[in-house]
């Protein structure tokens, strides 16, 4: 029994191995209101995103937990790129879409590294596109939260967009901004609805936690 248990940590140890990456992923598109951001998602420990809006307070270098969910879907997705190639697509004529960048560095190995407007590669896409999601989730906890200090008023269509984001599966990680929902809650002096659909994020946000 003990050595069956010993290869169970053995393969269990390898596992963690295997699934340790860095991931930096960053999005250049002027005429938003955050023109540029990054994230990067470190093989343990917090997540970090930075971004500074045109309108508002810089908010800095935001940490947040990224589920273990959402690791393994963007290692899954980084498994199926086939060494994110093809990048750039060769296609003619397509419309400035915005800068991103990718750099995956594994556990072993060098990094991959991958800057396009538009890419025709389905996996790296859906690397880009869960990661969007995160910066909006992260963009509106930050806007939340200066609103709860300065304008409660102002928080009810915020917080209509981001559940109606997250109920369409466009705003993801919604723990990441679990400490500003929570103050939201406990809060008696802002909107009964607006804390309400706080609550209903925060049950996402468990479900989201729980999913493996």
């Amino acid at each position: 029994m003990r050595w069956l248990m010993g290869l169970a940590l053995i393969a269990a140890t390898a596992s963690a191995q295997d699934a340790a990456y860095k991931l930096v992923v960053s999005y250049d598109r002027p005429g938003l209101n955050v023109p540029h951001w990054e994230i990067v998602v470190p093989p343990r420990g917090m997540a970090e995103y930075t971004g500074k809006p045109v309108k508002g307070n810089d908010p800095g270098t935001v940490p947040f937990k990224m589920t273990e969910s959402g690791r393994a879907k963007l290692a899954a997705w980084i498994e199926k790129s086939n060494g994110m190639k093809p990048c750039e697509t060769k296609s003619k004529g397509i419309a400035n879409m915005g800068q991103k960048q990718i750099v995956y560095t594994p556990a072993s190995g060098e990094a991959l590294t991958c800057s396009y407007n538009y890419t025709e590669n389905k996996a790296l896409g859906e690397v880009f596109e869960y990661l969007l999601g995160v910066a909006d989730t992260v963009q509106a906890g930050v806007e939340l939260e200066r609103l709860h200090k300065y304008d409660r008023l102002g928080l009810d269509p915020v917080m209509v967009r981001l559940a109606d984001e997250a109920k369409a599966g466009k705003a993801v990680e919604v723990g990441s901004i679990r400490p500003v929902l929570e103050n939201l809650v406990s809060d008696p002096l802002v909107l009964e609805r607006v804390r309400v659909r706080a609550q209903q994020l925060l049950e996402l946000a468990k479900v989201q936690d729980a999913a493996q």
